[in-house]
């Protein structure tokens, strides 16, 4: 019993270990969007709410969280139309005979990738401005579901003096699992985005790069793709480096108080 309790356990932190391993491997391309803009506003309410949070509270930190989603998701929306068109207008380019395969792949997995991503998000747009309206309010409870599994039921439940002023106490007995496919399922547009982006990137430096592997001579040679690769470099680079010290001295991981419902309260 001891070595299959010893096995049990070594393959439950396995699994975590691989779980968190193959996260943060898919979600490398936009991690820090991945992490303040999902992971980890989700994991603060959750905490919050099984620490018996004040109710107001854990309102307001749902709706900062759900503003800062429906500026993502509108974000997606623009880039996503903006990277379909310009993925048709390079289907108009010049056909090269000797390019390979990977290249007009690339093209139209980023189309399709990127018209999947605008309509998820228009989608969990809709969600988010739906439940936010006063005419559609939920329980906090029910609310709760989007990215949790509330388990216990309300055995203490506070005064009626205590609900009328806001401040309902969450019950104790109550504990809330994270829902993973919720959180899968609010990243996903910010994930079919940044996907698209990279394969249209990838056709792209395929198509111009093709001197350099072949003896095609058109659109400028190797000097053009040379050149191309020194741009694409030099715009990877500055846009890496600003990346990080944008997000260096910010803390955006916690969802705060939306100054919208703080002046309806």
């Amino acid at each position: 019993m001891v070595i299959y309790a010893k096995i049990k356990s070594i393959s439950v932190l396995l699994r975590v270990y691989l779980g968190h391993a193959l996260m943060n491997l898919v979600t490398l391309p936009y991690y820090r969007y991945f992490r303040q803009n999902t992971l980890i506003p989700i994991k603060t309410i959750i905490k919050s709410y099984e620490h018996g949070g004040e109710s107001d509270n854990i309102y307001r930190m749902f709706a900062a969280w759900q503003d800062r989603k429906l500026i993502e998701l509108h974000f997606v929306q623009v880039a996503a139309t903006l990277l379909s068109g310009a993925v048709i207008g390079c289907f108009s380019w010049i056909e090269r005979d000797k390019e390979h395969w990977l290249g007009p792949a690339s093209w139209y997995c980023c189309l399709i990738l990127s018209l999947f991503a605008i309509l998820l998000s228009s989608t969990e747009a809709l969600i988010f401005n739906t439940i936010k309206s006063p005419e559609n309010s939920i329980s906090l409870r029910d609310r709760m579901s989007m990215i949790c599994e509330v388990k216990g039921t309300v055995h203490n439940p506070a005064p009626s003096g205590d609900k009328e002023k806001g401040k309902l106490q969450m019950p104790q007995t109550e504990r809330a699992i994270i829902r993973w496919n919720m959180v899968f399922t609010w990243q996903a547009p910010m994930m079919l985005l940044a996907y698209s982006v990279i394969a249209f990137l990838m056709g792209v430096t395929i198509y111009i790069t093709t001197p350099l592997y072949t003896d095609d001579l058109s659109l400028g040679g190797k000097s053009a793709a040379i050149f191309y690769l020194v741009g694409l470099f030099i715009g990877g680079a500055v846009f890496v480096w600003c990346s990080f010290w944008a997000h260096r001295f910010v803390n955006l991981d916690e969802p705060r108080e939306s100054p919208h419902l703080m002046g309806r309260l």
